[in-house]
């Protein structure tokens, strides 16, 4: 059952329905439902798929394109060794027949190089798209290829009609997905997969969310188990560099400017660092942020791991492979799930899932059609100075700063919430004196009478309002 990609699914739609030839691009990380999203959209279209292969030569990608080519057109393409020579035979074997033309895994059929991108925008416009009803779908799990080698292209700059950049399931998704589910077993999945629709595909096949974490990520066999190394060295080879900067910044939750990252990592703070940081977070899995008062030329910026699952591996499964491999406890996560380290991790990756629910909190407050700026605020201690993290504020066009605290938690909140946030509100105030500060508090948990008595926060959001 295909769930959720509404909006997704109607702008390839549109593009395919289109009297004119379209080009889209859809790119996002491995097994984050690429190719389901386009089949949902093709429906029954005649199309024609085409898969790179992973770690291939060229001449071994262009013999597969054209296998793949014969076997669905029914038609037997000649050998040829050139990508141009491939594009033609497969024009010729189209005729003139109305047909979606997608490139799955375009970044391995490309081998990473800028010929098939050039070779394949010359022959798209002088041959494939001169009849009527072609689309062609470019499709790739390598975010910083498909962008600055594809999109960003001279070859393709400006002639891309649909880009889509597809990211994990918001909670109404995820809630859909895992629909038998209670609340706190969604939110508990959310908080392991960021939405990933395959993680949680595995996840559902079990009792319940904690029997499969424990089956998939902490048995030998599971399926999480290789999951970080097969993405990872999918993205980024066997490059340390990659590894050091993801590791530096899972031992920092609340993330590290770009110094202090370059030194944790043990790597050069000048030489490929932008680069490396680049890639990283066109990958999703880093994120960089500046308080929401700064422009985007600030060079007040931190990045900090934002890929809940790679988060979840490096907290929990990385230092624990060996035993894991090893068929060692079977009730490890149960174990696991006990200690302070899972309740704080939770607690954070509740706060990542509500900043990603930053537009949908806007509008249960009321003031989504209100321009703001949304982000962190955030002050390094000085001389004198207390320094404050605020992981997510919004600075309105109407003068009011809403400061949200997020909590995720079993015991009932108390009045020392009330403490700690007016003790961020007070440095807010003194910052920005002209503003209303506007206490909110977001919470996975019971809330005692008492903070409702106070009248302190404006408006107390359960996480099922979220969900909604």
């Amino acid at each position: 059952m295909f769930i959720g990609r509404s909006e997704e699914t109607a702008r390839l739609r549109a593009a395919i329905e289109a009297r004119a030839p379209r080009i889209a691009l859809v790119y996002g990380r491995r097994r984050i439902g690429k190719t389901a999203l386009i089949r949902q959209a093709i429906g029954r279209e005649p199309a024609l798929f085409i898969e790179g292969l992973e770690n291939q030569s060229t001449q071994a990608q262009i013999a597969s394109f054209l296998d793949q080519a014969s076997r669905q057109l029914r038609r037997k393409l000649p050998a040829v060794t050139t990508w141009q020579a491939a594009l033609m035979e497969l024009d010729k074997a189209l005729v003139s027949r109305r047909m979606i033309i997608v490139l799955d895994e375009f970044q391995w059929l490309a081998n990473y190089r800028q010929e098939l991108v050039s070779t394949l925008k010359m022959v798209w416009e002088t041959r494939l798209s001169r009849k009527p009803g072609r689309t062609l779908i470019l499709c790739g799990s390598i975010a910083s290829f498909m962008t600055t080698k594809v999109l960003n292209s001279s070859a393709f700059y400006g002639r891309v009609d649909v880009t889509i950049h597809l990211q994990g399931f918001r909670l109404a998704e995820t809630a859909k997905m895992l629909s038998k589910r209670g609340l706190q077993e969604v939110l508990d999945a959310q908080c392991f997969t960021g939405g990933v629709p395959k993680y949680l595909d595995v996840l559902s096949r079990s009792s319940s969310i904690a029997a499969g974490m424990n089956e998939e990520a902490f048995r030998a066999n599971g399926y999480f188990v290789e999951e970080y190394e097969r993405i990872f060295t999918s993205h980024f080879g066997w490059n340390t560099e990659f590894q050091r900067l993801v590791r530096a910044l899972a031992a920092s939750p609340y993330g590290l400017n770009r110094r202090d990252l370059a030194a944790a990592a043990d790597v050069d703070e000048g030489g490929m660092l932008s680069q490396r940081l680049y890639d990283l977070e066109a990958a999703g899995f880093i994120s960089s942020q500046r308080p929401f008062d700064k422009g985007h030329e600030s060079r007040l910026l931190r990045y900090h791991l934002s890929d809940p699952w790679m988060s979840f591996y490096h907290a929990f499964m990385r230092t624990r492979l060996k035993q894991i491999r090893e068929g060692g406890r079977r009730d490890l996560f149960q174990a696991i799930r006990q200690t302070g380290a899972f309740r704080a991790w939770m607690g954070r990756a509740f706060e990542l899932v509500c900043m990603r629910h930053s537009e949908q909190i806007a509008h249960i407050l009321g003031f989504g059609a209100i321009n703001y700026d949304v982000g962190p605020w955030f002050r390094a201690p000085r001389k004198g100075i207390t320094g404050v993290q605020i992981d997510l504020a919004y600075d309105r066009d109407d003068g009011v700063i809403t400061l949200c605290e997020m909590k995720r938690q079993t015991a009932p909140l108390g009045r020392a919430i009330i403490t700690e946030v007016e003790r961020k509100a007070e440095v807010l105030r003194a910052e920005f004196p002209k503003r209303t500060i506007q206490p909110v508090l977001v919470v996975d948990g019971p809330v005692s009478r008492e903070i409702g008595a106070s009248g302190y926060f404006y408006r107390v959001i359960q996480a099922a309002e979220i969900m909604k």
